[in-house]
């Protein structure tokens, strides 16, 4: 983003992910689900904040645009399964579900035997899974991983979403959440539009896509949250494909 993420006093969001983290070693990382109070149930891996139940209904409005087409759905990223069962409320043809780390997928393939939709867990990193899916083939996209490190926490989506466009239907739609991001430059950025057209659409455009809209959705961040305390919305980008 060509800012420096060193934070001061002035600055929101999260600022403690590591330089030097690999990919790789997301998979074996101990996944830590444990209550919180106020922020209900988290789940935090090497430390870090990956998802807390406080984000329900902002996942289930993200979940609402990525099956708003039916047919296969993808979602990336399983955390605490908030988006996944909104997902399998609606009327699907299947759930595919990217998901990294072992202990989340060993979660989530619990929480599928009780589901009404077809769900489909694929073990690994997106970045080594994505290029098995058939082109063409996918209706809706949910993509919601948490960044590994320091280097990819503004732009890890758009490296994504490069990679998945072939992959989608014509008439299909994504949508991406990465909060990580959001919480810091909000703070930079006291309009929505600003921030939607300073440092979104340059990348959506460069990644092939040409119908973007975005809305904002109505939070409550708990004061303890790290990397959203402070903020009262969040962003809900929708990405169509013609």
């Amino acid at each position: 983003m060509g800012e420096s993420d060193t934070k001061n006093a002035n600055e929101t969001g999260y600022h403690g992910l590591k330089d030097d983290s690999k990919h790789a070693d997301w998979t074996a990382l101990k996944a830590d689900y444990h209550d919180e109070g106020e922020r209900g149930e988290v789940l935090l891996i090497d430390g870090h904040p990956v998802m807390e139940q406080w984000e329900q209904p902002y996942m289930e409005a993200l979940a609402q645009v990525a099956t708003s087409k039916g047919g296969r759905v993808l979602e990336v990223g399983f955390g605490l399964g908030l988006s996944a069962s909104q997902i399998q409320r609606n009327k699907i043809d299947e759930h595919i579900i990217i998901e990294a780390n072992a202990g989340v997928v060993e979660r989530g393939k619990k929480w599928a035997e009780s589901q009404p939709n077809k769900v489909t867990f694929m073990h690994g990193l997106w970045q080594d899974v994505v290029a098995s899916l058939p082109d063409n083939s996918i209706d809706g996209v949910l993509y919601d991983p948490y960044p590994l490190n320091s280097a990819e926490q503004h732009t890890h989506q758009f490296d994504f979403i490069e990679k998945v466009r072939p992959k989608l239907k014509s008439g299909g739609v994504l949508t991406y959440c990465n909060l990580t991001s959001i919480g810091v430059l909000k703070g930079r950025h006291e309009k929505w539009e600003d921030l939607w057209t300073e440092t979104q659409v340059p990348y959506i455009k460069k990644c092939g896509y040409e119908n973007y809209s975005f809305t904002t959705f109505d939070i409550t961040a708990p004061a303890s949250c790290e990397y959203y305390a402070g903020h009262t919305a969040a962003l809900v980008p929708r990405l169509d494909i013609p």
